[in-house]
């Protein structure tokens, strides 16, 4: 079905491809990079059809930035509002 599908392919790719579902299918990070590469060697899909495959990634990095930005902020007096800064416990002790 995907040969006949994917005349720019060999059988060769295709059976290649279909192993590697079946023996990195345990492997999620593993599965995900033979996909990417998959589609890679189609060079049949668009910006939009791979944005899922690298979201956690984005994700990840997107937090990461996050808490870089804050804690350069947190590091500068003034720059973050004091209600919204975190609590410390020696500060006001009664």
């Amino acid at each position: 079905l995907l040969a006949t599908s994917f005349p720019n392919l060999t059988r060769r790719q295709v059976v290649d491809f279909v192993v590697g579902l079946f023996d990195l299918n345990m492997d999620l990070p593993s599965f995900k990079i033979h996909l990417r590469e998959f589609l890679i060697r189609l060079k049949e899909f668009s910006v939009e059809d791979n944005r899922d495959l690298f979201s956690e990634e984005k994700a990840a990095d997107d937090a990461a930035k996050f808490h870089r930005e804050h804690q350069a902020r947190l590091a500068v007096p003034g720059l973050v509002n004091p209600h919204d800064r975190p609590m410390d416990d020696v500060d006001d002790e009664l």
